[in-house]
């Protein structure tokens, strides 16, 4: 497998999109940002506005009748920016609004039993040491007890951890976490949680920009509620890539040789269907001159019986889900921030990001989400009608975005949100997200 340069895999983390990361800042009121992706595997990176605090009032979402008309969510339009209660973007130390904060990468969820409505999402801000301000993702938790119209802060579910790196031990930094997935799941009358994040380490000298490539890897993690799974045992699944001191459970590349060209696992979404446990992530494959190959960029599906602790389980191949093939399609040249979600009708769909590689910006363009109707998770496919064409129930465009757009998306059918997107400004000076709300119900 050739080698990943670093610069490429500074994903974006939360919509970030493929979520989006910065380079280190001296601590200065308007620190420089070196736009990159992060998580979303380059960390998707979400557009966020200036840090203030947010008001709890409820408001009402009007729900509309899904299309595969393009809804552009735009300020000025019914699409709603939404706010947190008790979690303001965060600020610059001097109190100055931060070039680099926001939501993003968000996750919906409903308590199949409670029915409170649960989101995880991406909360980018910078971590100070040696008079430097360097880039970093924590993932927060917020719930909200009215379906969705209103939400307050609940926790920084994933904070970023320091310590050093287990690979080069004299280095110190922060393990970073981004693109949170959650899905809770009945059995026996109670409620089980899991969820997905990738996680890779930020060194204190040279932060985004000098990410290890070694150090990205997925968890996969199981509690007994969405607050528990701050400390709940998981399971790590890597790629060949990873260093063996990161102490993966499974390789992932090891499942099929259709995979041994995969540099590194992004975009990690859940389901649950007939005693299995799914898992659809996005590939990302590079050439000898580090540029990704964008027709090798596929969202394959992997399946596990999640009985006993996460770090036990076996996991098994299915396939690919989402090709070049399906992006082509939809006009791109592939289909990443990946969430799995039932339809109103109950029928899985896939909410995805289509997006190109911008040869001039050396980054990835977002074209919005859609979301597709999935024919099979167990024998991956998407599904297509009569005439041969993927079965397209929602398309969401931010029309207002800059040449890298926005993207990264999520949705639960009880939920009076709808569809949530995450609206970015990503610049060579700034990455600042945010989350809207759509009321669109495929």
């Amino acid at each position: 497998m050739k080698p990943i340069s670093l610069l490429i895999i500074i994903l974006c983390a939360t919509a970030c999109g493929n979520r989006d990361a910065r380079a280190n800042a001296t601590a200065s009121p308007a620190p420089a940002v070196t736009p990159t992706s992060v998580v979303s595997a380059p960390p998707t990176s979400v557009p966020t506005r200036e840090a203030t605090r947010v008001p709890a009032s409820p408001t009402q979402t009007t729900e509309r009748r899904p299309s595969a008309t393009p809804f552009d969510c735009i300020p000025g339009s019914s699409c709603r920016e939404i706010k947190i209660q008790g979690d303001a973007h965060y600020a610059l130390p001097n109190g100055k609004p931060s070039p680099f904060a926001g939501y993003a990468d968000p996750s919906l969820r409903q308590d199949p039993l409670s029915k409170t409505v649960w989101l995880g999402y991406s909360w980018p801000n910078y971590h100070i040491a040696d008079g430097k301000q360097t880039p970093g993702v924590d993932i927060h938790l917020a719930k909200s007890g009215d379906g969705g119209n209103s939400w307050t802060l609940v926790k920084n579910l994933f904070p970023s951890t320091p310590m050093p790196n287990p690979a080069r031990p004299n280095e110190t930094g922060y393990l970073d976490h981004e693109v949170v997935n959650l899905l809770p799941v009945v059995e026996n009358n109670r409620v089980t949680w899991y969820a997905a994040r990738l996680d890779y380490f930020v060194p204190n000298v040279g932060g985004y920009a000098a990410r290890p490539s070694n150090s990205f890897h997925l968890r996969v993690f199981k509690a007994d509620s969405p607050e528990a799974l701050s400390d709940a045992p998981f399971a790590i699944l890597s790629s060949n890539l990873t260093a063996k001191e990161w102490g993966a459970h499974q390789i992932l590349q090891t499942l099929s040789p259709e995979l041994s060209d995969v540099g590194f696992w992004n975009e990690p979404a859940l389901a649950y269907e007939d005693g299995r446990l799914y898992l659809v992530t996005v590939a990302f494959v590079y050439d000898a001159r580090n540029n990704p190959v964008m027709n090798r960029h596929n969202a394959y599906v992997f399946s596990t019986e999640p009985t006993g602790a996460p770090n036990t389980w076996r996991w098994t191949f299915n396939g690919t889900l989402a090709s070049a093939r399906d992006a082509n399609e939809l006009g791109a040249q592939r289909l990443t921030q990946i969430d799995l979600a039932r339809g109103a009708d109950g029928k899985w769909l896939l909410i995805a990001t289509p997006d190109d590689w911008h040869t001039t910006a050396r980054d990835y363009n977002h074209k919005g989400c859609q979301a597709l109707e999935i024919q099979s998770l167990k024998n991956p496919a998407l599904a297509r009608g009569a005439d041969g064409k993927l079965r397209v129930r929602a398309i969401i465009t931010a029309s207002d975005s800059n040449e890298l757009g926005s993207a990264a998306c999520t949705y639960d059918p009880n939920s009076a949100s709808g569809i949530i997107l995450t609206r970015r400004v990503k610049t060579a000076n700034e990455l600042t997200v945010s989350l809207w709300q759509t009321g669109i119900k495929p």
